[in-house]
């Protein structure tokens, strides 16, 4: 009965809210708060250049495909794929693309990553690979060149294979000596297509290797998918890294030292830079702080661990303050907190309740980070001294 109370309880928090989606969304930053950065730093230049340029550096592995971090992948029909080859045959000029190469050695794509894994798949690719994913794209759905339906690169006739080698694209080049900051907010500007990133797709492309693969294996943790619960379509978007991100964050720094003045995009994406020189052993330490807190909020909340109330979505930033504070715990701690559970849950949506700066601090107010920790910290110690 009581547990039913306090389900109920929750269940009366969903009137003060007025648009579930924000759950999904965390808070944006505050940009007339943040520090501006130097414009004089922006180091970006018009280079010219063929298609068969352009392929000769996919050929020699020189532009990051990124198949790690890229929900786009699998996302254009091979009619859109189609399409596009067929505006190159008939000469109409493609937009821009926009390339981050700042290392000259791997060039990653900011926008246009689609359409050039589009010309990979019908200009590398061949038949006799025996990985399917590799196979060659055959044309189909052609509105103007009916006759080259069912054709692979191969088959066309020679002018039209000259045509697409002699292609000249436009492509912008973000050079050596634009710091990360300047980068990021490029990457961020540019990136307004039909389906443009989102912020953690950014970090992930520009952050390309041990960082994704640190936060794919913490994702991939039976204890996280427990209490989550994502929807396929939120883990294409990477949002189950998000929450990873976010945690492995405030776990190597101290929500006490937030950069408020730089913002939650600084915050995250200077953790996902330190992810790269990371030791392996503090990583060994972070994954079983990781899945102590996924363990003991679903003993304490079940399914409503990192929750405003019990039919929404997970919190982004609950999930961060609860988390990280239920890590920090030994376990005679948390065997203290599972026993008095229901006296933790009835403190928490007191709070939720009739604390209005808490209930902003977990919603759209990224400058009350230390706010939302200090409170679910007194809420965890005053049980523990009950």
């Amino acid at each position: 009965m009581e547990t039913n109370k306090l389900n109920n309880q929750q269940m009366e928090l969903l009137d003060q809210e007025d648009d579930d989606e924000n759950e999904f969304k965390f808070e944006d930053d505050d940009d007339e708060n943040l520090e501006p950065f130097d414009p004089t730093k922006i180091r970006v230049k018009t280079k010219p250049m063929t298609m068969d340029l352009l392929l000769k550096r996919i050929k020699h592995d020189e532009i990051d495909l990124a198949p790690d971090f890229q929900r786009q992948a699998d996302i254009w029909t091979n009619i859109a794929k189609s399409r596009l080859i067929e505006s190159l045959l008939i000469r109409i000029p493609l937009p821009a693309f926009y390339i981050d190469a700042t290392d000259d050695d791997k060039w990653i794509i900011i926008d246009g990553l689609q359409r050039i894994s589009t010309f990979k798949e019908f200009l590398l690719n061949k038949e006799e690979d025996k990985n399917t994913k590799n196979k060659p794209l055959k044309l189909t759905g052609l509105q103007f060149l009916k006759d080259l339906e069912n054709k692979k690169y191969d088959d066309l006739p020679r002018h039209y294979q000259r045509r697409i080698d002699e292609t000249e694209l436009t492509v912008y080049l973000i050079e050596p000596g634009t710091p990360d900051e300047v980068k990021y907010n490029i990457f961020q500007r540019i990136n307004t297509g039909g389906l443009p990133l989102n912020n953690q797709e950014l970090r992930q492309a520009m952050n390309p290797g041990k960082p994704i693969q640190i936060l794919k294996n913490l994702a991939n943790l039976p204890e996280f998918k427990r209490v989550i619960n994502l929807s396929k379509k939120k883990k294409q978007r990477m949002d189950d890294h998000e929450f990873v991100l976010g945690f492995i964050a405030f776990i190597l720094t101290s929500y006490k030292d937030y950069p408020v003045n730089k913002g939650r995009n600084y915050f995250l994406h200077e953790t996902m830079k330190r992810l790269n020189k990371i030791d392996s052993n503090l990583i060994k330490t972070i994954e079983n702080q990781f899945t102590i807190a996924m363990q003991a909020a679903y003993n304490i909340f079940e399914n409503a661990a990192f929750r405003k109330y019990l039919s929404s979505p997970v919190n982004k930033s609950l999930f961060e303050a609860w988390s990280v504070t239920l890590s920090q715990l030994n376990p005679e701690q948390i065997e203290i907190l599972i026993k008095n559970k229901e006296i933790l849950k009835e403190k928490f949506i007191q709070k939720m309740k009739e604390d209005s700066n808490f209930l902003k601090s977990v919603s759209q107010v990224s400058s009350k980070v230390q706010y939302r920790f200090e409170q679910i910290d007194q809420i965890v110690q005053e049980v523990l001294s009950c």
